[in-house]
């Protein structure tokens, strides 16, 4: 018998759960006492023997032996073992339930698929039923032991008139050495025939549907002998019990609590003396109760606590089916108006007590989440096969498009829920919406960031007034668009479907203040009274000269460029010294040989002087 709590649990309470820790049938406490009571009463006799009984050098052994096994009783995968197999277990009886044969589903099919109001299209409507229901009470009779005591033999499921006598010849004509399982199944499929051919049946396609869903029927109840033929296998079994019971068996000696002599055994860790092992109790108890969890679940058609009720759904479904194909046959209501016939949105009544519970409309968790409902929409700038490529800022007309349908949408709703806010207060206020989004989009990735810096100072020369050039050419083009958002505009996918909003209204008087300007940034510009030339990002001096000489002075230095402007300063003034130097001694030698050479004619003039 299954045990139910499901209403104790209905609703979370501090107490909800520990009114359930008190229960007995079903329960851990039922499925572990007993093992419990064995193993603390054999810990107790150890625990006296070591105490009272044994001489010093027993003990001293009886120490030893405990310190191993404690030491030692981890190498059990204990946890690791227990896990998979009550997992595998749980999976298999799931299976099982699902495959436990509900006659709701059959019967249905039958009452509304086999027409006729005489007596025989009624005697096989109630045949096909209880062919399904003997079938499923000839598989639980070798499956489930509940249903096996109970019919114990053929004769007690013809005395208890699922099988006539007729029948009970029929099926024992045919002598087979296996389990006839499939025989009322047969007779099943030949009433469906013999509805076709009588023409209760009204067409082909119904007979095959109808055959169909039967057999899927015949298929789950089959399905429990393959469960009960095939087990979970017997070596895994035997290993998880075997693992858990020799963990506890070799607990029995690694907890006993221990008064060791300390120049023996100088690194045992002592702890109080508490008599009885309190934390063993408790992993007793919950490696033990989740072994028996296993136990139950391995066959959920026997006879334990939450064992499935095989002999109740013999019973119901035989009730149920024959109900509805005999009693509640071609019986309904008449038509009728409903209450809510005159309500666009029906709302049925609620009790005073269950009215007073708030109600918790299921709806996306981003519902309510607050957005920035821009009027316009813009095409995204991908990044190409190439890394180092990167979106250079450039817009066209036709990648900004408005949103369609605004101004049919009240102020101050969400778009998410059906609703969608209005347009800006100002056209300063999407002007600067727009430009934040082309800031974003030519910001691109780190990897763009990573390109523009190695390479901005070599392109901006030779790309920097071409930029310049096309957005201006964007802008201008932009703004000649807006201006003609007073007048009729031009076939154009941008402003075919513009509507006429407070955008639309302040667009018409722009003219008013004078042309709107905008930067690279796609920022508009202040009025000022004095405008000074826009560049890009370069301050001019005060008269610009027409050579591009002053666009290379002030652009920013690279490392490289540096580096090598470095080493040829050194190779040419190298080069300078080398030649100052050369020069100084060219110099030199030539004062020497002047020198030497005013020498030698005062020698000479002297000789000539002491000759004469």
């Amino acid at each position: 018998m299954t045990v139910t709590y499901s209403l104790d649990v209905a609703s979370s309470s501090f107490f909800c759960l520990y009114k359930l820790l008190f229960r007995w049938k079903g329960s851990i406490w039922k499925s572990v006492w007993a093992e419990l009571v064995v193993w603390l009463a054999l810990y107790a006799v150890l625990s006296a023997i070591y105490r009272y009984l044994l001489s010093m050098g027993q003990r001293a052994t009886f120490e030893d032996l405990c310190i191993f096994f404690d030491t030692y009783s981890n190498f059990i995968p204990i946890t690791f073992m227990l896990g998979f197999y009550v997992s595998a277990v749980f999976t298999r009886w799931w299976q099982i339930f699902d495959n436990i044969g509900w006659i709701d589903t059959p019967c249905l099919w039958i009452t509304q698929y086999i027409k006729g109001e005489t007596e025989r299209a009624k005697c096989v409507r109630r045949n096909c039923i209880r062919y399904s229901i003997l079938t499923q009470a000839m598989v639980y009779r070798d499956v489930a032991a509940s249903v096996r005591k109970r019919f114990p033999t053929f004769n007690h499921l013809v005395t208890a008139g699922l099988m006539t006598e007729k029948e009970m010849a029929e099926f024992e004509s045919i002598p087979s050495p296996h389990a006839k399982y499939w025989q009322p199944m047969h007779w099943l499929f030949s009433m469906i025939s013999l509805a076709r051919e009588e023409g209760m049946i009204a067409s082909d396609i119904i007979y095959v549907d109808l055959m169909e869903k039967m057999r899927q029927f015949r298929v789950n109840i089959l399905s429990l002998t393959l469960f009960d033929w095939v087990p979970v296998p017997l070596v895994y079994t035997q290993v998880v019990h075997l693992a858990v019971r020799s963990y506890f068996l070799v607990a029995l000696f690694g907890r006993q609590y221990l008064h060791p002599d300390r120049t023996r055994v100088p690194d045992y860790k002592h702890t109080i003396d508490l008599y009885v092992p309190i934390m063993s109790v408790l992993q007793f108890i919950f490696f033990i109760g989740w072994m028996k969890v296993a136990e139950v679940l391995l066959n959920p058609l026997g006879e334990d606590d939450d064992d499935f009720e095989c002999n109740w759904i013999l019973d119901r479904n035989l009730q149920v089916g024959l109900m509805v194909v005999d009693t509640a046959y071609n019986r309904y209501p008449t038509l009728e108006k409903d209450q809510f016939w005159e309500d666009a949105i029906p709302e049925p009544l609620y009790t005073a007590e269950s009215a007073m519970r708030p109600l918790n409309p299921q709806v996306g968790s981003c519902a309510e989440m607050p957005t920035e409902e821009e009027p316009f929409m813009v095409r995204p700038r991908r990044r190409t096969l190439s890394r180092m490529s990167h979106w250079d800022g450039d817009m066209e007309d036709t990648d900004v498009v408005p949103v369609v349908g605004l101004k049919h949408l009240p102020d101050g709703s969400n778009y998410a829920s059906g609703e969608s806010l209005a347009f800006s207060n100002s056209f300063a206020n999407g002007g600067r919406k727009l430009s934040e989004m082309f800031r974003r989009m030519r910001a691109g990735s780190r990897i763009g960031d990573r390109y523009r810096k190695r390479h901005s100072s070599a392109q901006d020369f030779e790309t920097g007034s071409r930029k310049k050039n096309s957005l201006d050419a964007d802008v201008e083009t932009f703004s000649n668009k807006l201006d003609q958002a007073s007048g009729t505009p031009k076939s154009g996918r941008l402003w075919s479907s513009l509507p006429q909003t407070q955008l639309e209204e302040m667009l018409k008087n722009r003219n008013l203040g004078g042309p709107v300007k905008y930067n690279t940034d796609g920022m508009k510009e202040k009025e000022l009274s004095n405008p000074t030339p826009v560049t890009d990002h370069i301050d001019l001096p005060t008269h610009v000269p027409t050579s591009p000489s002053w666009y290379n002075d002030s652009l920013p230095v690279i490392k490289e460029e540096e580096e090598a402007k470095r080493k040829s300063n050194t190779d040419t003034d190298s080069l300078k010294s080398s030649k100052t130097s050369k020069a100084s001694i060219r110099r030199t030698e030539l004062r020497r040989s002047s020198s030497s050479g005013s020498d030698l004619g005062k020698s000479g003039r002297h000789e000539r002087k002491k000759s004469e």
